[in-house]
């Protein structure tokens, strides 16, 4: 008997969340900042790096129940960071006498919401799991859709003297603001489905020069 009570639980979360959690607009599915070289935090840290033990200690913080829906606990709300998301030139003058050359920065500045969580592999088709991301975004404060989404692509070529034994590089940089924390999805009055969630909204980026003796 329980185990057909369980799979009627995972039936339904494929047949009702589609209609349950209405997306506003077709949300932004990418997780960029997954591959930033560094991300540092004001406070708090990425879910990336909570311990088993964090994860569990935060989603009993609240033992509220539910028959039908979500429970979200928030254990970072909009905290601001600065990143650094990838090295775009690196030149090295190892003589004796300064070198002079041109360098082309490119990037790109935009509000790209990023969104982070295992529970991808629990939805039948992605339009109800992009749903299911709206009703987060929704609960935990985020906006998160298509219609606020700006681009603006710039490149600049700059000339650059390259010190004698010293070291120059491009990265693109930035900051940005973390929101994450544990969902709980009850069906049924049972606990259905439980993990982690992240939303990362990127609120600048710029190439930035820095030097290095060699």
């Amino acid at each position: 008997m329980k185990k057909f009570k369980l799979l009627f639980i995972i039936a339904l979360m494929i047949l009702v969340i589609p209609n349950t959690f209405k997306a506003k607009a077709a949300a932004i599915d990418t997780a960029d900042y997954l591959t930033y070289q560094e991300i540092i935090m004001s406070s708090g840290k990425l879910i990336k790096n909570y311990t088993e033990e964090e994860f569990n200690t935060l989603l009993y913080s609240d033992n509220t129940m539910q028959a039908f829906g979500v429970i979200l606990i928030v254990d970072n709300q909009n905290v601001q960071a600065s990143y650094i998301s990838s090295v775009q030139e690196c030149m090295e003058n190892s003589g004796n006498t300064d070198i002079t050359i041109n360098v082309t920065m490119s990037y790109e500045t935009n509000n790209k919401v990023s969104f982070s969580s295992n529970a991808s592999a629990s939805f039948s088709n992605k339009s109800s799991f992009n749903a299911f991301k709206c009703e987060l975004a929704a609960k935990a404060g985020v906006e998160y859709n298509e219609t606020t989404y700006k681009s603006i692509k710039e490149t600049k070529t700059m000339s650059l003297t390259v010190e004698a034994k010293s070291q120059y590089m491009v990265v693109v940089t930035g900051n940005l603001s973390v929101t994450n924390g544990v969902f709980k999805y009850y069906a049924f009055g049972d606990l259905a489905l439980a993990d982690t969630f992240e939303f990362v909204t990127l609120e600048s980026q710029y190439a930035k020069l820095e030097k290095r003796s060699l």
